[in-house]
């Protein structure tokens, strides 16, 4: 059933568990991730990133993220992940995207409140929630990220950030990054705790993979009640594939895409289980 985030991020902020928003760039993707979610009797989030419309187009998987969503026997949101203008905001929500998360975090304090305020005020008209992200959130694999390390998301300007923009969500910094990590990354929970405890509203953690196991704990445990996965998807999909190849001399296309809906379903079944939404619904 189609659901929107708000609505669900309220039952995870109340119960503290965290659901997992799953990045899906394939019709395989989205297949596996709500089949673990039903089996698992879970919530789920399936999202698309403005970087990756070039190999996933928003428009052809729009229809396709939405009727899945309605046909599930679980509640799912379909959300713009990263959306980085106005423009590609009101793109999704006239796809019928339920929510969207626009991504100024790059910018000045006040250009960010400016912008998401305005993508806040549009998307009440559509009946659409709202995520952003203060705080820069870098990249793993990133050289300039290794000489600066990212600043984390300060307590007040977390509080200022919401009371100015009316968002729904907020993605916060506290040592996560996107993409593959080499090293396990290391979460500031103090910081995490404390923007929790000031701000009351459901957050968001990005650049989930390659986080430990006791790290997402303490953030489920402490305010997170989204997760962003979307490496470890591409990361598991891509090693089952190699060793369904190496051990099948003439390879089935068919046969592929069913594994990748396998290899997909495993990966968000791990997460679910992690992010501890199993049995919520």
């Amino acid at each position: 059933m189609l659901v929107s985030l708000k609505e669900m991020l309220k039952d995870a902020y109340t119960n503290k568990y965290a659901i997992g928003a799953f990045n899906c760039l394939s019709l395989e993707n989205v297949v596996g991730a709500i089949s673990a979610a039903e089996e698992l009797h879970s919530p789920i989030i399936i999202q698309l990133a403005e970087v990756q419309f070039p190999c996933a187009p928003i428009a052809l998987m729009a229809p396709l993220y939405l009727n899945a969503a309605k046909a599930a026997s679980v509640p799912v949101a379909v959300h713009l992940d990263h959306g980085q203008s106005i423009e590609t905001c009101i793109q999704a929500m006239r796809l019928g995207f339920g929510s969207v998360m626009y991504d100024g975090a790059s910018l000045p304090f006040a250009e960010n409140v400016r912008i998401t305020r305005e993508v806040v005020r549009i998307a009440n008209a559509f009946g659409v929630d709202v995520e952003a992200e203060l705080g820069k959130v870098g990249n793993a694999d990133s050289s300039e990220n290794k000489k600066n390390p990212d600043v984390y998301t300060g307590v007040q300007e977390s509080l200022l950030f919401i009371q100015r923009t009316g968002i729904d969500a907020l993605a916060i910094a506290i040592g996560n990054k996107h993409g593959h990590y080499i090293a396990t990354p290391h979460l500031n929970i103090e910081r995490l705790t404390e923007i929790h405890e000031a701000c009351e509203m459901p957050l968001v953690l990005h650049g989930g993979s390659g986080t430990s196991e006791e790290d997402f704990k303490s953030c489920i445990h402490n305010g997170i009640c989204k997760i962003n996965v979307a490496t470890a998807i591409q990361l598991g999909v891509t090693d089952h594939i190699r060793q369904y190849l190496q051990s099948n001399a003439n390879p089935d296309y068919i046969e592929m895409k069913e594994e990748i809906v396998k290899a997909t379903k495993e990966v968000v079944t791990y997460h679910i289980r992690l992010f501890e939404s199993e049995g919520r619904v």
